[in-house]
């Protein structure tokens, strides 16, 4: 499982949106991470946690406050670093943080009672031999969280659309597009059972978010790609903003239905100020720890509308041994 060309590439990239700052408090890359931990409390509660591609840590702090031990692993060692020392401000101290890869935490000869790939596994070569890894280090009856990008919903339609017609790189990053049915023929082969698809992300499948998203992306796709001469831009986003309008309709039903819940807050976590961290420092952090404006109102983990969120939480039980 050496990393090929591609995933090297990737990993540069990220180390690069780490020293950029783009990464390490960053809220746009936090906001699956309440839903998560409404998901995922009473199953960590007193219990060992793997959270592999950890980044910053902001996640396996908030589980911390309710697992035995939180153990963040990632290849960037800038976001460990800032992760390490979230830990000390937040005063968690079983949360810990080690920079590492998927033959590193074969190597460590640890189990874990719940494993976490969030945003991970879209970015790797070879995603069921890094599955494969991870249920050998889940204890029996352990639990297997998997939270990835989908696309079976509006923005996914459009963002094929550019990327198979044009070509356009839509993104740097990501290798794979998944759904429930690869997970579903996966489990049995690694000793797992598909207990529950939860989908997320609804804002930004259907809704204000996707025209956000493609008023960034595309223009950036197409001077990546080399194009974009004579496009009509603007056109296309005025019509990105009447389909966002239409699509509040359907979202109001699928709320009035009962099959779009609410994401219960996630509370703040403590934070107390060293006496190290200069006022502009401080100021980004304790926003970031304490941060509750998360955009993303409403999960469902009723079929078949958990599949149509720009995101996926799949939650994958180990069978016994």
């Amino acid at each position: 499982m050496n990393p090929s060309g591609q995933s090297l590439s990737i990993q540069k990239r990220y180390e690069e949106l780490y020293r950029r700052g783009e990464m390490s408090l960053s809220k746009n890359y936090s906001d699956k991470f309440p839903l998560l931990e409404h998901l995922l409390r009473e199953e960590v509660t007193g219990k060992s946690v793997l959270d592999f591609g950890c980044g910053p840590g902001r996640l396996a702090l908030m589980l911390a406050r309710w697992a035995r031990e939180v153990h963040g692993v990632d290849f960037a060692a800038a976001g460990i670093e800032m992760a390490r020392h979230l830990a000390e401000i937040t005063g968690l101290a079983n949360a810990h943080f080690s920079v590492g890869d998927v033959p590193w935490v074969a190597a460590q000869e640890q189990t874990y009672d719940v494993i976490i790939l969030a945003g991970v596994l879209e970015h790797l070569d070879d995603p069921v031999a890094v599955l494969r890894v991870m249920s050998a280090v889940l204890n029996p009856h352990g639990l297997m969280v998997v939270q990835i990008p989908n696309f079976l919903n509006f923005r996914g339609d459009v963002y094929n659309t550019l990327l198979h017609l044009l070509g356009l790189p839509m993104s740097l990053t990501d290798v794979w597009q998944f759904t429930h049915w690869q997970f579903e023929a996966w489990a049995p082969e690694l000793g797992l059972e598909l207990e529950k698809v939860v989908g997320g992300h609804y804002q930004l499948g259907f809704l204000d978010r996707v025209l956000e998203d493609f008023q960034h992306r595309v223009p950036a796709a197409a001077r990546d790609a080399g194009q974009g001469a004579g496009w009509q831009f603007e056109s296309f986003f005025e019509w990105l903003a009447q389909r966002v309008k239409d699509n509040q309709f359907l979202l109001d039903t699928f709320v009035g239905w009962g099959v779009l819940k609410p994401v219960p807050p996630s509370p703040p976590l403590p934070v107390r100020r060293p006496g190290n961290t200069d006022d502009p420092m401080w100021a980004a952090i304790e926003s970031y720890l304490t941060y509750d404006g998360w955009r993303e109102p409403y999960y469902s983990d009723v079929p078949p509308f958990c599949y149509l969120g720009a995101s996926a939480v799949y939650m994958l039980r180990q069978l016994t041994r």
